[in-house]
């Protein structure tokens, strides 16, 4: 129950507005959030946030999985990814990347400022209308789904003179994208709701509230984008990250013992799925960028 409460308030709590992506050992660059203000956007997008850094830097870090997907919006230098031992560039200025349980390393040096439009898990869906699942582990280009929509959007906020009037943009693009009536039914959105609030696992959460397995499945990958067990793991990740990070700074036992995994050993081999790495060389490189975003 412990692990699916801190997976809820990492959901549907807002965090900080502001914080600071460490660069080097005397540099930071501010990250800042805005959140939606209007109604039919709130449920669904968490909240816009904003990277830049002003000036030319050099980025080095790694974007870990997590369960809800990021639009990148790129305004200024080009970056450049590494997945699996494979180097790849951003498929256009504006693009995002489906559910994955690996970590992405990005490059980027220049001046740069990225704006990031970050939904709730199922909050993707209702502007695309596309099962989420489609894009599992790979990296699109907005162009993709909207053809010149999205240059039309691109030039708009690059035009725009402030971030408050790039924000407002952004918010008037996606309200145009959404349907009249809610695209998710309340029937869904109240399973989704139910499983995560009920503490259970899949099966006995399929037993408790009389749900068949391979609906609920259906239901995630179509909405979320991955499985419901898969959906676990990756808040799961995240509970882990926070607990790490923030202090007073949770040990490996404690961490093993309160978020169900079987052993030490087990949350280790985890983590390192996620990260590439133990959970001690991690907290060493301090270079996640999304490290940073979730704790925010």
């Amino acid at each position: 129950m412990l692990l699916l409460k801190l997976i809820r308030w990492l959901q549907f709590v807002h965090p900080i507005v502001k914080g600071a992506l460490t660069i080097g050992p005397m540099t930071s660059i501010a990250i800042k959030k805005y959140y939606p203000t209007a109604a039919p956007l709130k449920s669904l997008i968490k909240y816009f946030w904003v990277l830049d850094s002003g000036r030319h830097i050099s980025l080095h870090h790694k974007i870990l999985p997590v369960n809800n997907i990021d639009i990148l919006i790129n305004l200024k230098s080009p970056m450049t990814f590494e997945k699996k031992g494979v180097t790849y560039k951003t498929p256009g200025n504006i693009y995002f990347q489906g559910l994955s349980g690996n970590h992405t390393l990005m490059q980027q040096e220049g001046t740069i400022l990225t704006i990031g439009v970050s939904f709730f898990p199922t909050g993707f869906f209702p502007f695309f209308k596309i099962p989420v699942s489609e894009f599992k582990d790979d990296t699109i280009g907005l162009d993709v789904l909207l053809n010149a929509l999205t240059t039309e959007l691109e030039d708009k906020l690059r035009a725009a003179k402030t971030m408050a009037a790039k924000i407002t943009i952004l918010e008037q693009f996606f309200l145009g994208l959404l349907d009249q009536h809610p695209i998710i039914s309340r029937e869904t959105t109240a399973l989704f709701h139910q499983f995560y609030t009920a503490g259970l696992p899949v099966r006995a959460f399929c037993r408790e509230y009389g749900v068949h397995p391979r609906t609920l499945e259906r239901r995630f990958n179509r909405f979320v984008g991955v499985t419901p067990k898969q959906f676990y793991r990756l808040s799961r990740f995240q509970v882990v990250l926070n607990k790490l990070i923030r202090p007073p700074q949770a040990t490996l036992t404690d961490l093993a013992h309160d978020l169900d995994y079987y052993d030490q050993a087990h949350f280790i081999k985890d983590f390192k799925a996620f990260t590439g790495c133990a959970p001690s060389d991690f907290l060493k490189e301090k270079q996640s960028f999304k490290q940073i975003m979730t704790i925010l």
